[in-house]
């Protein structure tokens, strides 16, 4: 237990100290992150509220939603990098091992999340608020962001679940980001290197902000839900 405790008030001096290298890799996990699941909001949720309110007779977008949720994180990383790749279809961009890259890949792990959750809540919505809108005369798109409105709080908890998800996120940005220093390293990045190299204190460092950041996405999410159900 002795390297343990030491490990934590090594790693605990070096954010004290603010180790530019650890909060450089806080900047781009939060940038990175916040792209993605921005991005992903304006899409996914819109999508699969359409999907709920509306029950298409066709089936698959809802399926593919969520297959897209069981999809490993690796594999999305190895997609990206297959598009990014020189010899693939947007080679030409030269975006692998980039921030861009990163936010691509996380997108496509947070769509699919968000969609689904966005389809569940149109769902569980009572139809009389889209049936009331539709018979004012508003058309279907204006109907359904009048629905949306009603659960504004579901909305943000599920927005903050794919913040979390994408935040701690290892298989992506290792992939397609390739944990360059001062560049594309993120919190898991960072984690995951100093452990290769045996530094405990330098893995545990980072560690901890990420622990601290997801508990802290995951209690507010828990909380806005609640006050969105009362």
């Amino acid at each position: 237990m002795d390297f343990l405790i030491e490990g934590f008030r090594e790693a605990l001096s070096l954010l004290g100290r603010g180790d530019p290298v650890t909060y450089h890799a806080v900047a781009v996990s939060l940038g990175c992150t916040l792209t993605a699941v921005a991005l992903a909001g304006v899409t996914a949720i819109p999508v699969g509220a359409w999907l709920g309110f509306y029950h298409p007779r066709v089936r698959w977008p809802v399926i593919i939603l969520r297959l897209g949720m069981s999809v490993p994180t690796v594999i999305l990383g190895l997609f990206v990098f297959l598009l990014f790749t020189r010899r693939g279809l947007l080679g030409d961009l030269d975006l692998l091992y980039t921030r861009s890259a990163i936010v691509v890949g996380e997108f496509l792990l947070a769509f699919p999340l968000l969609g689904t959750l966005a389809h569940g809540m149109a769902t569980s919505l009572s139809p009389v608020v889209i049936e009331t809108s539709l018979t004012l005369g508003a058309g279907r798109v204006r109907a359904m962001l009048r629905a949306l409105g009603e659960c504004r709080g579901a909305i943000v908890a599920a927005c903050l679940a794919g913040f979390g998800r994408c935040l701690t996120e290892l298989g992506i940005a290792y992939t397609v980001g390739g944990n360059v220093a001062g560049d594309t390293r993120t919190l898991p990045g960072a984690v995951q290197l100093e452990l290769t190299r045996g530094d405990f204190a330098a893995a545990l460092a980072p560690g901890i902000i990420l622990v601290a950041l997801a508990f802290c996405v995951t209690l507010l999410a828990q909380w806005i839900a609640g006050e969105s159900k009362r």
